[in-house]
């Protein structure tokens, strides 16, 4: 063996050990900061309904609906934000969400920025991880956003009506024009639910304004 070789052997390469991945724990639940969260979606949900009920559009269906929607959410969120899963709170959601399209009946624009509110509600409060005081801050900033946002000096809130017309009208303009000269009305929009061709009648829901110089009094759908 000579003393000027290299020695030809390859050291051997380290072991590297793979990290263990520990499956996830489940959050723990704080029972009373669950007890203030839900606390304050119940008194921000009672101050929206008062503002509406000031307004004269709180409506019975839609208080079930909506306080049963907002406080369902808000059970919903705080299970899964207590899971061991965190894509278990996008699919939560999404099948949340999907119930909307649920509806047996479809909402007009102003009953679906309500129902909206109720949503956003029940979102700020159902995260289990949420500080407190920013969520009472942001339940304060939706609310003063509702009070702001179609108050009657930003113009009169167009009322809703179901009507029977004796006629069918192929335009909408003839449709609107008529329905204007009958209830001496000024008619924001429409939407026609039922045309029975054989009796000659349409079935629709208006949104009307009253004129200054004309009262109406519209008929009650029975």
């Amino acid at each position: 063996m000579c003393t000027g070789c290299e020695s030809s052997e390859v050291a051997p390469a380290p072991v590297t050990k793979e990290p263990v991945v520990k499956p996830p724990t489940p959050a723990t639940i704080d029972y009373l900061h669950f007890a203030a969260r839900l606390g304050l979606d119940v008194a921000a949900l009672a101050v929206f309904w008062f503002a509406l009920h000031v307004r004269g559009h709180a409506r019975r269906d839609l208080l079930m609906v909506f306080s049963l929607f907002n406080l369902g959410l808000v059970i919903v969120l705080t299970v899964i934000s207590t899971s061991a899963s965190a894509t278990a709170i996008g699919f939560g959601l999404f099948a949340m969400l999907s119930i909307i399209r649920l509806r047996s009946e479809p909402f007009g624009n102003a009953e679906l920025g309500y129902f909206f509110v109720a949503l956003v509600l029940a979102l700020v409060n159902g995260v289990a991880d949420a500080d407190l005081p920013f969520t009472a801050m942001l339940d304060v900033v939706v609310l003063i956003a509702v009070a702001i946002i179609g108050h009657p000096w930003m113009g009169p809130a167009p009322q809703k009506r179901e009507i029977t017309l004796d006629r069918i009208h192929d335009d909408d303009a003839a449709l609107r024009a008529d329905l204007e000269q009958r209830l001496g009305v000024r008619v924001v929009d429409f939407t026609i639910a039922e045309i029975d061709y054989v009796r000659e009648v349409t079935r629709l829901t208006i949104s009307f304004l009253k004129r200054e110089h004309e009262r109406a009094e519209l008929p009650v759908a029975a």
